[in-house]
């Protein structure tokens, strides 16, 4: 199963973050131990066998799904019969996440952890609605092989529909962390993560942001860097690089405007910055096919 150089293979991925490709009789006898660059979702629609992520191994009886996080190595072996198995594929640097409502937040953050952010090991996680996820994952593959007009708003929306799908079935199955295991420093540096989620182009100081969770500055900057292992302003502009990526490719607005658009005062300092987290120019990224 080819997966382990993502990216560069899909317009999808590269311009929106998300891509799918399907392996209709996915025939594997031994184990092949293989990392992704990406963050990966395995969705087996049909047939069992053995997924192993890292030393772990879970069975696999389908429909169900798994993560395998950036870094992480992973490979399917089946019993016998083919799987029929869909990869998605998540660039969740380049195109952030934003979070999901309550309660389906700590579902997402499970399956999604920023950073050094505590990780939840989700074994192979049962798929209860089975006809909702084909039919979003056969859409999100017509997408990724035939891109055209409207393919942005349209993985957009097939990308947060499937992460529901996800994290119902995450909150259904009992695979989330007790609550009480969490300090009220825990519970604050999340508060001040989802609202950085929801508001990141706006311009906010630490002192409002430690005023929001009742922490002194320093304190809430540690605790910050020691969760997400990200600073705040670090934090911050990879939400707002994200977004502008996603503006340049999807819109013909000027750079100016993106960049003010995305949260930043100077034009300078979001070129330097673009390039420093993405690798390129903002003008060269919307230029790359």
């Amino acid at each position: 199963m080819p997966d382990s150089r993502v990216r560069g293979r899909h317009a999808t991925l590269e311009q929106h973050g998300i891509a799918a490709e399907r392996f209709m009789d996915f025939v594997s006898p031994t184990l092949d131990l293989h990392g992704v660059d990406v963050v990966l979702l395995t969705f087996v629609l049909r047939g069992t066998g053995r997924h192993v992520l890292d030393e772990t191994e879970y069975a696999i009886t389908g429909p169900s799904f798994a993560v395998t996080r950036t870094g992480e190595r992973h490979g399917l072996v089946t019993d016998g019969d083919a799987l029929e198995v869909v990869n998605v594929y998540l660039d969740v640097d380049a195109h952030p996440i934003l979070p999901l409502s309550p309660p389906l937040d700590r579902a997402l953050a499970a399956l999604l952890p920023l950073g050094d952010a505590p990780r939840v090991r989700l074994p192979q996680v049962a798929i209860d609605d089975v006809a909702s996820t084909r039919a979003l994952l056969e859409l999100l593959e017509r997408e990724t092989l035939r891109p055209g007009p409207g393919t942005g708003d349209s993985v957009a929306a097939l990308r947060r529909a499937l992460l529901v799908e996800c994290a119902r079935a995450i909150t259904a199955h009992g695979f989330l962390p007790a609550r009480s295991s969490r300090s009220r420093t825990d519970v604050a540096v999340d508060e001040v993560r989802a609202h950085l989620d929801r508001s990141f182009t706006e311009n906010q100081s630490l002192a409002d942001l430690a005023a929001r969770v009742h922490l002194e500055r320093t304190y809430l900057s540690r605790a910050f860097a020691a969760s997400t292992g990200e600073t705040i302003s670090e934090y911050v502009a990879r939400l707002r690089i994200g977004y502008a990526a996603t503006l340049l490719r999807t819109t013909d607005r000027s750079i100016a405007d993106i960049a003010a658009t995305a949260g930043f005062r100077d034009l300078s300092h979001f070129g330097r910055t673009f390039k420093r987290l993405l690798g390129v120019a903002p003008r060269d990224y919307r230029r790359t096919p």
